[in-house]
């Protein structure tokens, strides 16, 4: 027999609000986790959900190492995050979104990977559920080689940008370094970047890629709707993190309106004015349609950062922000 005292504890952190039509489908693959029992813990953080997913998971009779919690206020992702961390116990930390379906050795794969020589975070594989239709967005988010970690393979290390908490799995090591992601973000985007910006820094050679630890996405966004949350990710969140770490702007895109002082960055931000603009953006949403995949993707992406770039200016302009001294720059982490 095995002994099951040879695998690492392992605990999972899943918080959701308003799961939608297909939570059940996602909470249901999370009680069909094979990995030893006692070995084990998922931490769910339902945070007042108004659509009928607290009232769901409320129905339900899980396995016992399912444990479910119900903060009586929003809390915002970030906090419910650190509400459920503070749960845990395992050696392994493993980060999950709440509207991801995920196989019985999901858990299985990632121990695995986290188990191979320098790694201290891995990042999964995120797939599209089956049901999600071929937009062009999400043949970008899914498919393009432009985007992600999967362009750089399972062999070299990434930088901390790259490691997304959507799918990841960390050593209690490395949970430690991140300390607690930053409450104050109540807004889309952000909340990883600090994170994985302090495991990085204790452990610049650590973040991998995982490609075996898969798991399927079920939400599905119109591009105004991602490039909306984009923008407010740009005015709300970025210019918090630029504020106390300026040295990274350049790994963001955001060196395109931050405005730090010297010329190459003056330089910089006269390119994003010349890249980013109305104009280009009007352009991109007109040819987008017509473009077939996968040239599309690169349209694709410059919206992208043509929108977090809209409102990382918008928050310069609003708020008078004109110089800020520019740091030493920060390490990629060979990204």
């Amino acid at each position: 027999m095995e002994n099951t005292r040879e695998k690492p504890s392992v605990s999972v952190v899943v918080t959701i609000h308003n799961g939608g039509p297909h939570y059940p489908t996602c909470f249901e693959s999370l009680c069909r986790l094979a990995y030893p029992n006692d070995r084990l813990e998922v931490h769910v953080v339902d945070d007042c959900s108004t659509d009928g997913t607290r009232e769901f998971l409320k129905r339900q009779t899980p396995p016992d190492f399912i444990h479910r919690h119900f903060p009586d206020s929003n809390l915002g992702r970030s906090q419910a995050c650190n509400m459920a961390l503070g749960h845990t116990t395992g050696e392994v930390v493993i980060f999950l979104d709440g509207d991801m379906e995920v196989q019985p050795d999901f858990v299985e794969q990632h121990v695995a990977e986290l188990a191979k020589p320098g790694r201290e975070a891995v990042v999964g594989k995120v797939e599209p559920a089956s049901w999600l239709p071929k937009s062009k967005l999400n043949r970008y988010l899914y498919e393009s080689s432009l985007r992600g970690p999967r362009r750089f393979g399972d062999i070299q290390p990434l930088g901390f940008q790259y490691l997304i908490f959507n799918n990841a799995a960390l050593s209690r090591a490395a949970v430690e370094a991140g300390g607690t992601f930053e409450e104050s973000f109540r807004h889309f985007g952000g909340k990883d970047i600090l994170f994985g910006y302090r495991v990085a820094q204790r452990f610049p050679d650590g973040i991998y890629y995982g490609n075996r630890s898969v798991s399927y996405h079920h939400q599905d966004r119109s591009l105004d709707a991602h490039l909306k949350l984009l923008r407010d990710y740009g005015y709300h969140n970025l210019p918090r993190i630029l504020s106390h770490n300026p040295e990274i702007a350049n790994i963001l895109a955001a060196d395109f309106a931050w405005p730090l002082t010297g010329n190459y960055f003056r330089h910089k931000r006269l390119l994003g004015r010349l890249l980013f603009n109305p104009i280009t953006r009007f352009l991109g949403r007109v040819l987008l349609p017509v473009l077939p995949f996968p040239i599309s993707n690169m349209l694709v992406r410059f919206l992208i950062v043509a929108s977090v770039v809209q409102g990382l200016r918008s928050y310069v302009r609003n708020n008078k922000i004109y110089t800020q001294p520019p740091a030493p720059p920060a390490s990629e982490a060979k990204s």
